[in-house]
């Protein structure tokens, strides 16, 4: 019995060894924060890491103009049943002068271990990343924005 656990350990670990190598160094593997990369961020662009309950951008500001965001569904959290957050969505807002935020665009449905792309002309301010989903789970109604998933960003 002892000899079929040690072979079972060996293959178990092979096989994630494997894994680990298929998954790294190239476009095609995981990225850092556990989602799937197919393609490279364009240079200037931002990557954003999406989990529950937070809105985590690599960089706190970008130069105006054409500014790329990767919504990324990170991978390294765990859901618990019942809690919600299996699906996120990135929407980058303005404060418009009468106070209000105006979403400027959006990407939705991002879904664990995904990523999204959006791609958006920005000129100099503050702007805030927002999750504004809001999902029903058990007949209870959860929001994200709510549950502190916005952050603020700088264009200069």
């Amino acid at each position: 019995m002892k000899h079929i656990l040690t072979v079972t350990a060996a293959v178990a670990a092979l096989a994630a060894a494997a894994l680990f190598v298929a998954c790294g160094g190239d476009d095609h593997g995981m990225d850092n924060m556990g989602a799937m990369q197919s393609a490279p961020l364009p240079a200037g662009g931002v990557l954003v890491r999406l989990s529950n309950w937070a809105i985590e951008p690599l960089a706190a500001s970008a130069p105006a103009g054409e500014v790329t965001f990767r919504a990324s569904h990170d991978m390294m959290h765990t859901h618990s049943k019942g809690d919600g957050g299996n699906i996120h969505e990135l929407a980058v807002a303005r404060r418009r002068g009468d106070g209000q935020m105006e979403i400027l665009g959006r990407v939705a449905d991002i879904k664990m271990g995904e990523y999204k792309d959006l791609t958006l002309t920005l000129e100099p301010g503050e702007y805030e990343l927002q999750c504004n989903l809001v999902e029903e789970v058990g007949g209870k109604a959860i929001g994200h924005y709510v549950k502190g998933m916005h952050t603020t960003f700088r264009v200069t």
